[in-house]
């Protein structure tokens, strides 16, 4: 279990890598960041970049996000989340969302933590993928902010049931806002790629601009799931 408290400041150092060897897999958080967003309710997102630094295949299983008011009163907590290409080989890394509602003005720290699994039943192949940032798009009466990921297939075979999930970082690398996509109903041909275009909520655009936060790039992480044995 891997915890970490932060408050509306959103971000914490990578941590220090491990200095002795390591068997089997093992989960580490390299970075974590917590934000306070206000949309139809007041939410608090944590986000975790959870990297495999050990030396065989693990999963990240479970997460917890607990969220505490300012004398340090547990107000909420949310026992699950999104852990995309969540089965890591050894060095893969991705990321982490879990996020819940708090009562307006209540919210003033959270916690995260995760745990992995060893005994997996499915494994994810990773394809090459690169993205783009394109901010202040103007598209008629409305400003767009989107994402950009191109999927390419590099097998031999077309690939069905792909998945993405895209990270919106800053300079130094701290998460400000994740998001996913899934194509279930359509395949890459060998050699051929799809772009995947996803729009920046504008709730977080202006929590980003009141809050002294710059986007400054986009990393994704491309797969597909396969199972490797029967449950």
């Amino acid at each position: 279990l891997l915890a970490s408290q932060q408050d509306a400041s959103g971000s914490e150092p990578a941590a220090e890598p491990t200095a002795e060897p390591v068997s089997g897999g093992k989960l580490e958080a390299k970075q974590q960041n917590i934000h306070f967003v206000e949309s139809y309710a007041p939410y608090v997102y944590g986000y975790a970049k959870v990297e495999n630094v050990g030396d065989a295949e693990i999963q990240l299983d479970d997460c917890l996000l607990q969220v505490y008011d300012e004398a340090g009163t547990l107000l909420t907590m949310k026992d699950y989340g999104d852990a995309n290409a969540a089965y890591l080989k050894p060095g893969e890394y991705t990321y982490l969302t879990v996020y819940t509602d708090v009562d307006e003005g209540t919210a003033a720290k959270a916690e995260l933590s995760f745990t992995s699994r060893k005994d997996m039943y499915s494994t994810n192949n990773r394809l090459p993928v690169t993205t783009d940032l394109q901010l202040n798009v103007e598209e008629g009466w409305r400003t767009r902010n989107y994402m950009f990921a191109t999927i390419t297939n590099d097998t031999d075979a077309p690939v069905y049931d792909m998945e993405v999930v895209l990270a919106l970082l800053d300079a130094e690398g701290n998460i400000l806002y994740v998001q996913d996509k899934s194509f279930y109903d359509c395949s890459i041909v060998p050699g051929d790629s799809l772009i995947v275009r996803l729009d920046i909520e504008s709730d977080f655009m202006e929590y980003f601009a009141a809050n002294n936060l710059v986007p400054a790039s986009v990393d994704a992480i491309a797969f597909v799931e396969v199972e490797t044995s029967d449950w």
